[in-house]
């Protein structure tokens, strides 16, 4: 199926939240081999809704609520081991939400914090017990990145010192930036975050070797087709 079909069956998403109407997965690409190491799960919306509206509203209840309805229903999926999905930061400052946290996540996933800036607005205290969250989750299997870095914003968090596995670059600062050496710089300030870099945004083969030159290591975009999963 492509991406833009809908799911044909109903899925234990669409039950939970309303304007859900399936599940999304993008590949994630090693640039150097062009190999698929693992899906971002994604949510199909119904056509009226705008997708950074509808999630930038949505509660951490509500985000945890969702993240185990596509968990259950992709376990009907062939879709590996090494599955991406989006969390808010509040997920981890709340420790009631927390610990709901790790009974959904019941299998290693690769956490991304979207609106990272987010974390640079707590206090001390809440920082703190965020980077704890983190490192717990660490040590428990799953991976964390930033989601949606950019040139502005990289520099904010080169003092955190938060365990990430990965940064992924925002697809509108990679096509800003992509014809300039700027990018290189952008995925070596990354790098010194995570050991993992990984461009989004890559459309066409000039942005496949453009992305791979500047050092990132991963890359996802329209570049590599993504498909719903129905639930039978």
């Amino acid at each position: 199926m492509t991406a833009q079909n809908l799911m044909r069956s109903p899925s234990r998403a669409q039950y939970t939240l309303p304007g859900i109407t399936g599940i999304k997965l993008e590949p994630i690409v090693a640039l150097a081999s062009s190999r698929t190491v693992g899906v971002e799960v994604l949510s199909v919306l119904s056509p009226h809704l705008q997708s950074e509206c509808y999630f930038h509203d949505q509660s951490a209840v509500q985000s945890l609520m969702l993240l185990d309805a596509q968990l259950a229903t992709l376990k009907k999926a062939r879709t590996g081991d090494n599955l991406f999905i989006n969390l808010p930061i509040t997920v981890f400052t709340v420790p009631e939400i927390f610990r709901r946290l790790r009974q959904v996540a019941c299998r290693p996933l690769n956490i991304e914090i979207v609106e990272p800036a987010s974390f640079l607005t707590l206090s001390a205290a809440l920082r703190a017990r965020v980077i704890r969250h983190m490192q717990q989750l660490s040590a428990e299997g799953h991976r964390i990145w930033l989601d949606d870095v950019d040139e502005a914003l990289v520099s904010s968090f080169l003092s955190c010192h938060l365990p990430l596995s990965g940064v992924k670059i925002d697809k509108f600062a990679f096509w800003r930036l992509r014809a300039t050496p700027a990018l290189a710089h952008l995925v070596s300030l990354c790098s010194e975050l995570a050991a993992n870099v990984l461009i989004e945004g890559i459309e066409t083969d000039k942005d496949h070797a453009c992305a791979l030159q500047a050092g990132a290591g991963f890359g996802q975009g329209y570049y590599w087709p993504s498909w719903t999963w129905p639930e039978d």
